[in-house]
């Protein structure tokens, strides 16, 4: 009988730090990423291996160790200036001739596309793991693949109809999200990133994705109306902004972009009529700016 009890103790004992080994993995490997320390990250990574072979986190963990490992940064030494931008040192010798110094970002792209195979084969066998499909996602940004990343971001958008927004994070945790809320703040930023690149045309792709699963999302619905007002179409844009302000009429962003189309169109009667519902609001940056918008316009 003690015999049997010391066994069922150790059995216990084990479990217990097995339980807590994946938090503990977790937070080393990240402190691991954090310091770039591949050795310490792959060792980690083959611990985790042999206590959890079919856990979901080893695509993720795998993923950034072949990241990791793409990316590497050299020092440049050159005759030419380098691009606008870039910090760099200067030496100049006794004669007068410069050489530039700076540290430039080099990518192994055989170790980026095994990241991303990695990721793909993750998201496969754990559709619902956010995390997987957004480190793909950035993955294809940071490769400047965007028509690739708006095909992820498409097959996201429509797995979050089917498991009706109930995703999972890191350690399997859920996500805390209203409606597709975690998703779209992260949609935005990948808007703000397309547009920092200048390709309209994959931003405007991805957000008409957004709403075909979307209809009635008024942040998406503004954005299509953004992305128009770029394009110069001030027609188109002012549709898609009416449609959101009838979604969220106390949304005082959209109402000031519908009355700043309306001053642009020179129907000046409409734009007041929505700069003094702006001027109304709580928010006081929207209501200085569109009480400013009123005393212009009545001046003229």
């Amino acid at each position: 009988m003690k015999r049997l009890t010391a066994t069922l103790l150790i059995i216990l004992f084990s479990c217990s730090i097995f339980s807590q080994t994946r938090e503990e993995l977790y937070s080393r490997f990240s402190k691991a990423v954090s310091a770039h320390d591949t050795t310490a990250a792959a060792s980690l990574v083959s611990n985790w291996e042999r206590l959890y072979p079919n856990d979901a986190e080893l695509f993720s963990l795998r993923a950034n160790i072949h990241y990791m490992n793409a990316i590497s940064q050299v020092i440049v030494r050159s005759d030419e200036e380098p691009a606008a931008g870039t910090e760099y040192m200067v030496l100049q010798d006794s004669l007068g001739a410069k050489e530039y110094i700076y540290s430039e970002k080099r990518i192994d792209s055989a170790r980026l596309r095994s990241a991303k195979s990695i990721l793909a084969e993750g998201i496969a066998r754990h559709p619902d793991r956010l995390d997987l499909r957004l480190g793909k996602i950035t993955l294809h940004l940071n490769s400047e693949e965007n028509g690739l990343a708006v095909q992820e971001i498409g097959s996201a958008l429509e797995r979050s109809i089917a498991n009706n927004n109930k995703w999972s994070w890191t350690i399997d945790k859920p996500v805390e999200t209203e409606g597709v809320s975690h998703l779209r703040d992260c949609i935005q930023e990948y808007l703000s990133q397309m547009l920092e690149m200048g390709d309209l045309a994959s931003a405007e792709r991805m957000v008409d994705d957004c709403i075909r699963f979307y209809p009635k999302d008024a942040v998406f619905l503004t954005d299509k109306g953004t992305l128009r007002f770029y394009a110069q179409d001030l027609e188109s844009a002012l549709k898609w902004y009416l449609k959101a302000r009838k979604i969220a009429p106390e949304d005082m962003l959209i109402a000031t972009n519908i009355a700043n189309i309306y001053e642009k169109q020179g129907n000046k009667k409409k734009a007041l009529k929505f700069y003094k519902i702006v001027a109304k609001s709580s928010d006081k940056r929207f209501a200085e700016n569109a009480k400013n918008a009123i005393e212009f316009l009545n001046a003229e």
